[in-house]
């Protein structure tokens, strides 16, 4: 198993340590968690180039509607919309 060294403000150290956490475990966890958003985000362009291959991209319009859609969905404020 690879050591590496990270570095990190002594406050938070000292937090971490009071707190008991094993810091090696959660660096590798996150790493592990970063690299599974990174390969899911790489996907999702691959699908999203894919459609685009196949449908055309989006008009400005379509595009509105899927940003009003997703701001409702996900409990957005509305965004101002530029002129």
């Amino acid at each position: 198993m690879a050591r590496v060294n990270i570095t990190m403000p002594d406050d938070l150290h000292r937090q971490a340590r009071t707190a008991g956490l094993n810091i090696s475990q959660l660096a590798q966890r996150a790493v592990a968690a970063e690299l599974a958003r990174q390969a899911k985000a790489a996907e999702l362009d691959a699908y999203l180039a894919e459609l685009d291959a196949e449908l055309g991209p989006l008009s400005e319009t379509e595009r509105a509607q899927a940003e009003a859609w997703a701001d409702v969905a996900l409990g957005n404020r509305v965004r101002p919309r530029s002129a």
